[in-house]
């Protein structure tokens, strides 16, 4: 549904190919909403038919036409009223909050692996929208008012990876004894040593309670 609104609002800000629609997408909206091509092409096609936008074909030297889409007055009006709803609390289905919330039936090595493979996409994620937000600051442009709550809904996703990332460093560092060390098959070398010490303990007792000297080593 919201895949309509989506574009109606990419295609308010400048006419544009359905091919152009899916590079902003790309581009800007990707963290809120992403589409495939034939999502989109798809869609534009009802919206077409519903005459919330128009569209007129292009020559391109050796290349096909291309269709340039351009939203008309209804469809602003749609888009307008679609904003201006109420905001309500939308279905979640978020398929890694599912694995996570059943962890218990994975072995503890395969979701610790699964949830810092996730966290490592999450610090990316926000890495880049972090520049990305950068970038709009160093080169703000035209459409001041626009950019505005654009920077909003990227600042509230980056808000919401941090959060995210401070949760799953939490979970991790606090069940991190519960992990098997990569790359090592037997105990590790701090049990060993103690190990060791204890075997040699043992044995010097047992020297004593037979009445054998103990060997001091000389440098």
């Amino acid at each position: 549904m919201s895949l309509r609104f989506a574009l109606l609002g990419l295609l308010a800000v400048e006419p544009a190919s359905g091919y152009d629609l899916k590079r902003a997408i790309n581009r800007s909206t990707y963290f809120i909403w992403n589409a495939t091509g034939p999502q989109i092409y798809n869609t534009l096609h009802k919206l077409r038919e519903e005459g919330f936008i128009a569209s007129q074909s292009m020559a391109q030297k050796g290349k096909p036409d291309k269709q340039i889409h351009t939203i008309t007055a209804s469809g602003r009006t749609a888009l307008g009223g679609f904003v201006s709803e109420p905001i309500r609390a939308s279905v979640t289905r978020d398929e890694v909050l599912l694995r996570i919330f059943f962890g218990n039936f994975a072995s503890k090595k395969t979701i610790r692996r699964e949830i810092e493979s996730y966290l490592d996409r999450i610090r990316h994620e926000r890495s880049y929208l972090e520049a990305t937000e950068a970038r709009i600051n160093a080169h703000p442009g035209r459409k001041h008012e626009a950019r505005r709550f654009q920077l909003l809904s990227l600042r509230m996703k980056v808000a919401q990876y941090r959060a995210t990332e401070q949760e799953l460093v939490g979970f991790l560092g606090n069940n991190a004894s519960e992990a098997d060390e990569p790359g090592k098959t037997g105990p590790s070398e701090k049990a060993l040593t103690k190990k060791r010490f204890y075997m040699s303990s043992k044995s010097k007792r047992s020297n004593v309670a037979h009445g054998k000297p103990l060997r001091h080593r000389t440098a």
